[in-house]
């Protein structure tokens, strides 16, 4: 099985799970949700720990003394979160647990006579219902990472280096923490797509449109991004270093905190321009 389409299984408390996809275990270790120490195995019989498997450790977090290293990994954890908690960064670098407001969780009810009886039942009815009717089976097993490439696609962490969709239409696309290195994507269509944290280091760009879309904490180290359109997309936290630029586009682009492709950072006010 090559390293675009690697399945692993997870084993927490003697309960195997899986298969999992590569992108999305890195998605769960930045979560929280998978221990680094948690064993992983492709076959079920050999077991290793997350942390000393390269491929599956976040890139985020492999880049310690990348410039602004705390800032996006606080980032990329707050974008990537689909939970009610979750552990962030703090200034100093010391991770914390990150809690929204508190939501209602409880409901009281007159249970007094016949009536109050009924109530309590149909209201149990009800959620019996909604929980069987909606409640989604486990998301990381229904992406695949070999479909066909066309508009609404979901790629979210998938392994697609070297892979290539030139003239292709993607718009309203997912490829969020998605492995990107050296892809194609000449004259494609990006717009409304999400790439939040992808590794698009290296990849040809040139003349992709990502009007709309968002590249917040995106590897686009080295990336070719001749005549791209970026109009009102979102580069927050996005890594630009040492990119291959020839009449981009960036109107209405937000920049907050973006590095620059000398290295410099823009300011949190930056639309459009790099301001420092």
């Amino acid at each position: 099985m090559n390293k675009e389409t690697q399945l692993w299984y997870l084993k927490v408390k003697g309960r195997v799970k899986g298969p999992y996809a590569s992108g999305l275990i890195s998605k769960s270790i930045l979560l929280g949700r998978i221990h680094p120490s948690d064993l992983l195995s492709q076959d079920k019989e050999v077991w290793r720990q997350a942390s000393s498997i390269k491929e599956v450790m976040p890139d985020v977090i492999k880049h310690r003394n990348a410039p602004n290293y705390k800032e996006r990994l606080r980032a990329a954890r707050r974008w990537a979160d689909e939970r009610e908690t979750v552990r962030e960064v703090d200034q100093n670098g010391q991770e914390k647990l990150y809690k929204p407001r508190k939501k209602v969780t409880s409901l009281r009810i007159k249970t007094t006579g016949i009536m109050g009886i009924i109530t309590i039942a149909a209201i149990l009815s009800g959620l019996i219902f909604v929980m069987f009717k909606f409640t989604p089976d486990d998301p990381l097993a229904k992406i695949n990472c070999s479909a066909q490439a066309e508009d609404g696609m979901v790629y979210d962490g998938c392994h697609l280096q070297r892979k290539i969709f030139n003239n292709k239409s993607l718009k309203g696309s997912s490829f969020k923490n998605t492995l990107l290195q050296n892809t194609q994507f000449r004259q494609s269509s990006l717009q409304k797509s999400n790439l939040d944290y992808a590794n698009l280091s290296h990849a040809d760009l040139s003349q992709t449109n990502f009007t709309e879309a968002s590249l917040r904490a995106a590897d686009l180290r080295g990336a070719i991004l001749n005549a791209t359109i970026f109009t009102k997309a979102d580069l927050s936290y996005a890594d630009l270093t040492g990119a291959k630029v020839s009449k981009i586009k960036l109107t209405g682009t937000i920049l907050s905190n973006t590095i620059w492709f000398d290295g410099r950072v823009c300011n949190k006010e930056s639309v459009g321009r790099c301001k420092r």
